[in-house]
This record gives C-alpha cells, structure tokens and sequence, in this order.
C-alpha cells in the first residue's frame, strides 16, 4: 500500500513538472506570415480631400499550423509620405504553410496621393512601407505581432 502511494506521488509530480513545459512549448508565438504581393487595387469613392481605396495584400503563412488573424492596424506610407490607416477588426482563418490574401480598406488623403502621383510618371517603381500591428494566433490565444514592411512595389499602368 505504502509502495503504491509512493508510486502515485512520482506520476504526480512528474505530470506536474511535464504538464506546463508542455503548454509552454504548445503557446509558443507564431511566426509572422511574409509579405509577397499587392493585387487588386480598388478605387472605392473619390473625393476632393479624401478617397477610399481598397487592395489584397498577398503573404505566405510559414508555420506548419493554421492561424486565426484577429485584427490589424497598419500605416501605409508611400515615397516616405503616409497616404493612410487600415484598420482590420474582422477574424479570418489562414491556411499553414500556404499564401492568402489579407483584403485592406483605406481613407487616402489625396494631397500625398497625387504627390506620389507625380512621381510616378518619372518611375514605375514606389517605396512602399507598412508598419502596424496585426492580432495572430490560434485556439483562442492571440498576440500582437509588429508588422514593418518597406520595399519597392511596381505599378504598371
């Protein structure tokens, strides 16, 4: 009897040890889905100040699980001049290690729209940057990851 408590009291302290360096290991923050393309951009309403445009940011998940996105709020700013703000609060389920699209809603300030505009009928190339925030995660744990994007994106005409 004794030999049997001592027994229980092994398997529990190891379960207690084992149990949260599991859960530790599981919880362990996702990696951040890259960046690869920006499709179908929209124009939505125009204004004399201000126009709403719309676009499909195109990343590639590289974890070998599903993620949930929660919600975003990203910057854009174009040729060093912020053109806007998105902000995301919907939950979109995103495929593990495949590409999906992020859809993006934005009010553009048309005073730096056509500033940039204007530098691209010199060159078909603009800076683009992205910084924010994005809510990842899955089963129900979510974290705010930093999203900080800069590179060239050609426009075609």
């Amino acid at each position: 009897m004794i030999k049997q408590k001592r027994s229980r009291c092994k398997w529990l302290k190891l379960i207690m040890v084992a149990l949260p360096i599991l859960v530790m290991a599981g919880c362990r923050q996702p990696e951040i889905p890259e960046y690869q393309a920006f499709e179908n951009f929209r124009i939505n309403s125009v204004g004399l100040k201000e126009s709403v445009v719309s676009a499909d940011l195109k990343y590639y998940n590289p974890n070998d699980f599903a993620l949930q996105l929660k919600g975003a709020d990203l910057g854009v700013t174009l040729n060093n001049k912020a053109v806007g703000r998105s902000i995301l609060d919907t939950l979109i389920t995103i495929p593990r290690k495949d590409t999906f699209l992020l859809p993006v809603k934005m009010k553009v300030d048309m005073k730096q729209l056509f500033n940039n505009a204007l530098a691209l009928l010199v060159n078909s190339e603009i800076d683009v940057k992205v910084n924010g925030t994005v809510k990842l995660g899955k089963s129900g744990v979510f974290f705010n990851m930093p999203v900080n994007y800069s590179g060239k994106q050609q426009v075609q005409w």
